[in-house]
Order: C-alpha cells, then sequence, then structure tokens
C-alpha cells in the first residue's frame, strides 16, 4: 500500500529516484540502513515506518525531505 501511494504521489516527478531493497534478498542491506519494520521509507538519516503509512503521512515525509509535490 505504502508503494502504490508513493509512486503515486511522485509520478512525473522524473528528479526524484526511488531504491527499492528487498529484505528477503538483502538482509544485511536493510539492517546497516537502519530498515527495522516493513514499509519504511528513508531519506538521508530520516525514516519513516509504520504498519500502516497513510498518504498524509508520506505526503509530509517527502515533504519535510525538501522534495515538491
Amino acid at each position: 500500500m505504502a508503494r502504490k501511494t508513493l509512486y503515486e504521489l511522485i509520478d512525473n516527478k522524473p528528479e526524484i529516484d526511488v531504491e527499492e531493497v528487498d529484505i528477503v534478498t538483502n538482509p544485511l542491506r536493510a539492517w546497516k540502513d537502519g530498515i527495522r519494520f516493513i514499509p519504511t521509507l528513508k531519506n538521508g538519516d530520516k525514516t519513516l515506518s509504520g504498519i500502516f503509512l497513510s498518504r498524509a503521512e508520506i505526503q509530509f515525509f517527502l515533504k519535510e525531505a525538501g522534495l515538491q509535490l
């Protein structure tokens, strides 16, 4: 659900780069990146995670990261 919302929000924004890390195939990388919960959005040292991330939470996180939506 968070993935779908994220991609809807950044549609037509080629300057925004999203990297998905599969924790099953890259558990060490996910751990080193501070991913402790699924889903997690990360920008720099800031993360947003939760069982259900609302559209408003994702928008706020992206705006706090300085991304223009």
